[in-house]
């Protein structure tokens, strides 16, 4: 269980981290990992490769440079079409809910 939790461990540190970096030091990213240079390097040429990730890595200077992942308008629409739908059916639940306590008074 060890070994499990530390990939899901680095895992989350790794997504966190590039949630908020477009471009990341190998370097730091390993130390931050707790892994060496080369483990960190194999580990998100790993994840490239199983699509879990969306960046390139430049070799040269030694960096990992994210992806921009904007999802498209058509998306966006339909996510927030769906949060509106689960809000108004909550709506809706709570103002019968109240209801049928003012009539039960």
């Amino acid at each position: 269980m060890r070994d499990e939790f530390l990939e899901n461990a680095r895992l989350f540190i790794f997504e966190t981290y590039c949630r908020i970096h477009q471009r990341i030091n190998m370097g730091v990213l390993a130390e931050k990992l707790n892994l060496n240079y080369e483990e960190a390097e194999r580990w998100i040429v790993n994840l490239i490769r199983n699509s879990k990730l969306d960046a390139k890595i430049d070799s040269q200077s030694g960096t990992v440079i994210m992806e921009p992942n904007q999802p498209n308008v058509y998306e966006q629409l339909i996510d927030h079409t769906k949060a509106i739908s689960g809000r108004t059916y909550k709506l809706v639940g709570q103002l019968l809910e109240h209801a049928q306590a003012q009539t039960a008074r």
